[in-house]
């Protein structure tokens, strides 16, 4: 069943050592079944190879699903670009088994830990995305040279939030959080928004450059 964790253990070449081990891949998460998993996905633990003979690491992002109960959140991470169309039909159904929850699909690792920053700082995600959407349209019509490619929501050790600005990776510069922004567009925005995407379930970058060209 999709609301319970399952696990795969898949063989891993280590990259620095080339010695075969095992790694043990969740390919569905539930933090009610199995609490640790919560934090573990948060620190990358769940997704940090290990090498036993050398001590080498390295990060492997693979497909799984994320359930949160106690939250009502649902993540499906296609990290790999594989095909989610079935996926996205279950959780669009109008009988779908997860009505009332947070549903999204996110097509990488950063999309899905962005994910979890938005929710666990108790914001909507799509309101944050339309916030991100301005910010890109600034860059692009004041700082196109600089090359910045990804704009990622953020927070920092001392809980500030914030967008960080991203070039191939690489961080180039960072935004504040416009707390008052997110308010007034929450407050005037949302149940317009809310009623232009009941099902959608992949909000991102495109999604929000779609949705403010409708609003």
């Amino acid at each position: 069943e999709l609301h319970r964790p399952f696990i795969d253990d898949v063989t891993i070449t280590c990259p620095k050592c080339g010695k075969k081990q095992f790694f043990r891949v969740w390919d569905s998460i539930n933090t009610m079944e199995d609490p640790p998993l919560k934090e573990a996905v948060r620190n990358d633990e769940a997704f940090s190879f290990h090498c036993g003979d050398c001590g080498a690491s390295a990060a492997l992002h693979y497909n799984f699903i994320y359930h949160e109960p106690a939250e009502k959140l649902f993540i499906v991470c296609s990290a790999d670009g594989s095909d989610y169309t079935a996926m996205k039909e279950t959780l669009t159904a109008e009988d779908n088994a997860f009505k009332g929850y947070t549903k999204r699909i996110v097509l990488s690792h950063n999309a899905f830990k962005e994910k979890l920053l938005i929710f666990d700082a108790g914001f909507n995600d799509k309101i944050v995305e339309v916030m991100k959407s301005g910010i890109y349209a600034n860059v692009d019509a004041h700082y196109k040279d600089k090359g910045i490619d990804e704009i990622f929501f953020a927070t920092n050790e001392e809980g500030e939030h914030g967008f960080l600005l991203l070039r191939h990776g690489e961080m180039l510069a960072a935004v504040e959080f416009d707390k008052a922004l997110y308010d007034a567009l929450l407050e005037k925005a949302l149940e317009t928004i809310d009623a232009l995407s009941p099902t959608d379930v992949i909000i991102d970058t495109e999604w929000a450059r779609a949705m403010v060209e409708r609003l």
